[in-house]
C-alpha cells in the first residue's frame, strides 16, 4: 500500500496510476486517491472539521451527508447533541474505535476520491456494518478502485487481484477466486465467507 501511495519505491518493477507515477498522481489529483489507516488520526476539533478537514466552516453539504451515510455514521452524529459540531477531543477520546474508523472513511469519501486505499480501516467494526459500508461503497458509490487486503471489504468488488509475496497470483470475483485458488479458498472460510 506504501508503494502505491507513492510513500515507498518498490525494489524492482514499476508501479503506476493511470500510467503515472503515484508521486505525480497525489500532486496533480489531490484527493482523487484516498487512505483510510486501521489507527485513524483525530484532530483536535469537531466532527465535521474531521470529515471535510476544513477549519473555514466552509463545506458542501451534500456531500459531506453522502460520505456520512456510506460510512454508516449518521445514527451516531444524530444522536450527539451537537451533530456535526460535536468537538470530539484530543486524539477522538469520546469516540470509539469502531466510531473513529468510520469517521476515517467519511473523511476519506469526501474528497470524492477515484482510488480508496483501505489499510485494515474496518477492522474495530462489527461485521454487519462492515459489510453495510462494504456495499454503500460498490452499490452506491459505485465506479470506484478499492484496495484493501480484508476479504470481506473486497468481496463484492467485480475484480478482486490475488497477490502473494509481492506476484499476481490470479484475478477474479470473489467466487472465482474460491474456486481457482486453495489458499484463498482457506482465507475466506477462516474468515466465514
Amino acid at each position: 500500500m506504501d508503494v502505491i501511495l507513492g510513500f515507498l519505491r518498490p525494489s524492482s518493477g514499476l508501479v503506476s496510476i493511470s500510467e503515472r507515477d503515484p508521486v505525480v498522481v497525489q500532486k496533480s489529483w489531490p484527493g482523487k486517491i484516498s487512505y483510510v489507516p486501521q489507527d485513524v488520526q483525530i484532530i483536535e476539533g469537531s466532527i465535521m472539521e474531521n470529515i471535510t478537514l476544513d477549519f473555514s466552516g466552509e463545506f458542501d453539504e451534500t456531500i459531506l451527508q453522502n460520505s456520512v451515510n456510506a460510512a454508516v455514521l449518521q445514527e451516531d452524529i444524530a444522536n450527539l447533541d451537537e451533530g456535526f459540531d460535536t468537538q470530539i477531543g484530543e486524539r477522538g477520546l469520546k469516540l470509539s474505535g469502531g466510531q473513529k474508523q468510520r469517521l476515517g472513511v467519511a473523511r476519506a469519501l469526501y474528497s470524492n476520491p477515484d482510488l480508496l486505499v483501505f489499510d485494515e480501516a474496518t477492522s474495530s467494526l462489527d461485521p454487519i456494518t462492515e459489510n453495510r459500508i462494504a456495499d454503500n461503497i460498490y452499490n452506491k458509490l459505485s465506479g470506484r478502485t478499492v484496495i484493501a487486503h480484508r476479504l470481506s471489504t473486497v468481496m463484492n468488488a467485480d475484480k478482486i487481484i490475488y497477490l502473494k509475496d509481492g506476484r499476481l497470483i490470479a484475478s477474479g470475483t470473489f467466487s472465482e477466486l474460491k474456486e481457482s485458488v486453495p489458499e484463498f479458498l482457506k482465507q475466506a472460510e477462516l474468515s466465514g465467507l
